[in-house]
């Protein structure tokens, strides 16, 4: 009788994790204000600038016998986006590995995933995604969530050139809402904001400006002038579409009463582009 070759299969055991479903998913997934806080309603609004918190749990995921041991192995992926599509940050990539002890089988452990970010400045109003991807490489399968949420950002009209936009007074630095008339007495501070927008990007979304500021009297003789007032120029990885920009000036207490013209020069290093935008204010 001839002998046949022995053929030895090391066979890895995969298995459901006790107590879960069989289908890898995304479970208990929520938002959060900060971090450990109470899951926010579908209808909460952040703004920019804000910390965005996130949390979830993995279920349905596969164990083995490794070393003796009962383990799993998860990857996941973690994406915000703008209602554009555009990604705020860079992608999360993270990994989950450990042992499935007795006592999480019989509280039917899943693992946890915590995760935040900060909310651009320049973000948009709408609605915006953040997509989780989970792959379990023992189970051989692959889940996806999406989470939405709303955010109410400045209201800046965009521009293809260099602009100014929302240019308004206010009567201290921190008001929120604007004045409807200029009107100022000789001693008075002037306060105001604006937003820039238009200015071409470099690589990495990079941007220069710099905005000088001129107050002319009525009969169009230079007050005060600074060239420039202020400089932005930075990078970042989501487009800054628009920046705020603010000036503040001290009326002397022996002021000439009358009209009094403010010029804001903007200028786009990058783009090559200047713009100009006047206001008059009224002093009594």
């Amino acid at each position: 009788m001839r002998n046949l070759p022995l053929l030895i299969l090391l066979l890895l055991v995969v298995s459901p994790a006790p107590g879960q479903a069989e289908e890898l998913a995304i479970s208990t997934a929520a938002l959060h204000q900060f971090d450990g806080g109470p899951p926010l309603p579908d209808s909460f609004e952040f703004f920019p600038g804000d910390l965005l918190f996130l949390s979830y749990r993995i279920s349905g995921f596969k164990t083995a016998e490794i070393d003796d041991e009962e383990r799993y192995q998860l990857f996941y992926t973690i994406t915000a986006t703008d209602p554009e599509g555009i990604a705020l940050a860079e992608t999360e990539e993270g990994a989950l590995a450990g042992e499935i002890t007795p006592e999480d089988k019989k509280e039917k452990w899943m693992p946890l995933v915590r995760w935040e970010t900060q909310l651009p400045m320049a973000a948009p109003t709408g609605d915006y995604t953040v997509t989780i991807g989970v792959e379990d490489r023992l189970g051989k399968a692959k889940a996806e969530r999406q989470v939405k949420f709303k955010l109410r950002g400045r209201e800046v009209e965009p521009s293809d050139t260099l602009a100014v936009r929302n240019f308004n007074f206010y009567r201290t630095e921190t008001s929120m809402q604007p004045l409807r008339s200029p009107d100022y007495k000789p001693g008075d501070s002037v306060w105001a904001r604006f937003d820039i927008t238009g200015y071409q990007f470099g690589d990495g979304n990079k941007f220069s400006i710099d905005y000088g500021i001129k107050v002319l009297r009525a009969s169009g003789k230079t007050l005060f002038e600074q060239p420039v007032a202020a400089e932005e120029e930075r990078e970042s990885f989501y487009p800054e579409r628009h920046i705020q920009g603010g000036l503040s000036l001290n009326l002397t207490k022996d002021l000439t009463p009358g009209e009094y013209t403010v010029i804001v020069t903007v200028r786009d290093k990058l783009g090559e582009q200047t713009c100009e935008e006047s206001r008059v204010i009224n002093v009594q």
